[in-house]
């Protein structure tokens, strides 16, 4: 391929949906050359993605690109938050692609320490006491300003892996709309998205008490169990967990076995940070079974589903895509 500017506009006019069959085949020989390449790559359309503005043309995506590459030069990847009570956590910051760049915020509010992960992102938080919480896109994790090793309780919002430091003397408390998780040193899972039907949490090992909204009633989950509420109807469930297609998100892959169609859509906007419309009510019923690694754009996740699935789709604007119902074709 030709110099740098060369290469940055045909990202651009790649990821603007310009590029002729010719100049994608040039471009992906090029990311195939190195590793440097594809996370020079990555790293565009990450930043790319984060403008997030369909009226952006791409001279002018280029200009913010430029401003933004500059002013992440100026900035640690790694931000050490010290809060004035002494509690210290480490947010790493990383898109979908685990490139890492400053789109997280965190924000003291009164005696609040909010932890506020954007859509199409991942983060991941280490608090005082040890304990490793991985938080997925469009979540949100609170605790106070006298959170320490004794004192340990945080809320959630969406969904969140925990790795517990071990502490017997000082539980462990996971605070969400639905239910409590009250823990001493433990790894599960917990996706409690307001905009979701179901809350869910997942144990990978040791044990949690879990203790609904309203009751003083306290529900143990074992390893590799997942408890369920409907939020609509309060009732619960408890099943045997799928826990690689449960945790996978922590680590950029995305797995999925027999899932409602509306659910993937849900999912994968929330993932990619783009908005999915579906047409027509036959994809209501449809579930779909799948796996993408982080790699994989929103485009090739759509053509995927497209070549497996019953769907066509078309791009109509800069995030945002019509699903329609499309039967697949007889073998």
């Amino acid at each position: 391929m030709k110099d740098k500017e060369y290469t940055e506009n045909l990202i651009a006019r790649y990821l603007n949906g310009n590029c002729t069959r010719e100049e994608q085949e040039e471009l992906k020989v090029w990311i195939d050359e190195s590793t440097d390449k594809k996370n020079e790559f990555l790293s565009i359309k990450d930043i790319w993605d984060s403008l997030n503005s369909p009226k952006e043309r791409t001279a002018e995506q280029l200009a913010l690109f430029y401003k933004n590459q500059y002013q992440k030069s100026k900035k640690s990847r790694i931000v050490l938050i010290r809060s004035f009570s002494a509690i210290a956590a480490i947010l790493i910051i990383g898109l979908i692609f685990s490139v890492l760049v400053p789109l997280n915020t965190v924000k003291p509010t009164e005696n609040l320490q909010v932890f506020s992960v954007p859509l199409g992102s991942r983060s991941k938080v280490i608090l005082a006491d040890g304990t490793e919480v991985s938080l997925n896109s469009g979540s949100e994790l609170k605790y106070s300003s006298g959170f320490s090793s004794a004192n340990r309780v945080v809320s959630l919002s969406g969904e969140g892996f925990f790795n517990v430091k071990s502490d017997p003397e000082h539980p462990f408390t996971v605070k969400t709309s639905d239910f409590d998780i009250k823990v001493t040193g433990t790894k599960f899972n917990v996706c409690s998205y307001p905009d979701n039907k179901f809350s869910t949490t997942t144990l990978a090992e040791g044990k949690i008490g879990l203790q609904m909204s309203g009751s003083l009633k306290v529900l143990n989950v074992a390893p590799g169990e997942k408890f369920q509420i409907d939020r609509e109807t309060q009732k619960f469930s408890f099943s045997d967990a799928d826990l690689e297609s449960e945790i996978a998100w922590k680590d950029g892959e995305f797995i999925f076995r027999k899932i409602p169609f509306p659910e993937l859509v849900q999912r994968l906007e929330r993932c990619y940070d783009v908005k999915l419309n579906c047409s027509g009510s036959e994809l209501q019923n449809y579930s779909f079974t799948g796996r993408f690694k982080n790699q994989e754009t929103i485009w090739q996740v759509l053509d995927a589903l497209k070549l497996t699935s019953p769907i066509d789709y078309q791009k109509t604007t800069f995030r945002e895509f019509t699903i329609t119902y499309k039967p697949l074709k007889d073998m």
